[in-house]
């Protein structure tokens, strides 16, 4: 399964893969002191941390030399002298066959990144107050041992939701085997404090799945001949700095803009929801130092597909909310779907609480959290419900939205992880052959036990091949 959006046309070689789609987003989101920004960890932290991503997926020695001088700390680098591309190097060979699955954890000495696929790396890595690396060392690399997802079928799949709700799960869960329906419940709570019950139609925050509206969206302007692949971005935003010049929309859509994670700085009271407008957000991320040029490698940028939406904005002449009201909800039917802020006609009642690290408003729901910021406008900052996503992807499969080879593209495998800090979580599976498991809940997804059970569908809806793992 593919972990995140490629558009249908050739682009430059992909590099090893970086696990899931998010998965990282997901991950980095430690416990911080309650002065950090309640959306996950300081900006200047996911920054370091998606540098270092995209420097050990790399596979040229500019590239190091590159990250030695932009992302080392001077007495750092002064004290590697010049063995600095060297350490680089070594770092990245330690990294092979490893790129995979990406986890941060607070261990006694220090922040460890650590990933892993067929063989796994731990990394410890400091960072200064401005974000640079004052230290990144090979702790150990060796044959990773994944632990075994439970076995699960899909006769055995209900009890075993059962089993996760009698251990605290609640949500809603959807299971679709050779295009018919096989589960579609409710578990648990969606208000723990009042008792009250979920609901199919319950409404949850759904993370970063609106890039899946934006990449719709932007295929949908291709296809009518507004925008091309090739396009670059100077093109419709100007005063682009010469270093991203050859940016294209086709390196936004296929993570090789080379643009950070996310745009938020330390002043944002938090990462997701300080309110920032349009134009403030595109001269941040006009700002920000490029992880690699681009076309030259690969790593996940929720700020690519904001500059998407901005770009969206610029070739249509209207709201980037307006336009995906009516081009892709209104199509596909999902009328219980909308942006932080915005309640429409609901009540309170109709949305799950969200119950995670931190907490925003009484209760904690979307509309309590402001107007969707231009801090994750097009990667995130939306509500929707299980049966409305499930429109959705039936709209793109059926065409209603696209046609080929764009729906196709939009309809294909994949496998997706989204969430936040503030108790929400959406995992969805398919084969695009028919088979699909959709989930969303109020709690902590990112347990050792859902994440066991989410690899468990993952393997239903796709088995690894023969052999496999």
């Amino acid at each position: 399964m593919r972990p995140c959006p490629m558009p249908p046309q050739a682009l430059p070689p992909q590099l090893p893969r970086l696990g899931l789609l998010l998965l990282l987003a997901l991950l980095l989101m430690l416990p911080v002191k309650a002065s950090a920004a309640q959306g996950g960890p300081p900006p200047a932290l996911r920054d370091a941390i998606s540098a270092v991503e995209a420097m050990l997926g790399g596979t040229d020695e500019a590239s190091l030399s590159a990250f030695a001088e932009q992302r080392l700390a001077p007495a750092y680098r002064a004290r590697l002298g010049e063995g600095a591309t060297a350490h680089l190097r070594a770092l990245r060979e330690a990294a092979r066959e490893a790129l995979g699955d990406v986890a941060v954890e607070m261990e006694e000495d220090g922040l460890h990144l650590v990933i892993s696929d067929t063989r796994f790396a731990d990394y410890r890595l400091a960072i200064d107050d401005a974000g640079l690396l004052t230290a990144l060392e090979l702790v150990k690399s060796g044959v990773a041992v994944v632990p075994a997802a439970p076995a699960l079928t899909w006769e055995s799949l209900p009890g075993a939701l059962r089993e996760a709700e009698a251990r605290g799960f609640s949500g809603v869960v959807s299971a679709t085997r050779d295009g018919r329906p096989v589960l579609r419940q409710a578990y648990g709570l969606a208000d723990r404090e009042r008792r009250r019950a979920t609901k199919l139609d319950t409404i949850y925050g759904i993370g970063s799945a609106p890039i899946d509206f934006t990449v719709t969206a932007t295929y949908l302007l291709v296809q009518r001949g507004r925008l091309s692949l090739d396009d670059r971005i100077g093109k419709f935003i100007p005063g682009v700095p010469a270093d991203r010049s050859a940016m294209t929309i086709g390196h936004l859509l296929g993570g090789r803009s080379g643009l950070p994670d996310f745009p938020a700085q330390e002043s944002d009271w938090d990462a997701d929801l300080a309110w920032i407008d349009r134009d403030t957000f595109v001269a941040r991320v006009m700002a920000q130092p490029l992880l690699f040029a681009p076309g030259t490698a690969s790593a996940h940028s929720h700020g690519a597909y904001g500059l998407l939406a901005a770009i969206i904005e610029l070739a249509t002449g209207e709201r980037y909310r307006d336009f995906i009201q009516r081009e892709i909800l209104d199509v596909a039917g999902m009328r219980r779907t909308g942006f932080y802020g915005d309640r429409k006609e609901f009540s309170l009642d109709d949305f799950a609480v969200g119950y995670g690290p931190s907490s925003v408003g009484l209760p904690n729901i979307p509309p309590n959290w402001g107007p969707t910021s231009w801090l994750v406008m097009g990667s995130g900052g939306m509500y929707s419900t299980l049966e409305d996503m499930q429109r959705f992807h039936d709209a793109i499969s059926a065409g209603r939205i696209l046609r080929d080879p764009w729906r196709a593209e939009q309809a294909g495998p994949r496998v997706g992880v989204d969430g936040s800090d503030r108790g929400y979580h959406h995992f969805h599976a398919f084969d695009g052959k028919g088979n699909r498991i959709e989930l969303l809940m109020n709690g902590e997804g990112r347990t050792e036990q859902m994440r066991a059970l989410q690899r468990a569908m993952e393997q239903l809806v796709e088995p690894p091949p023969r052999g496999g793992p």
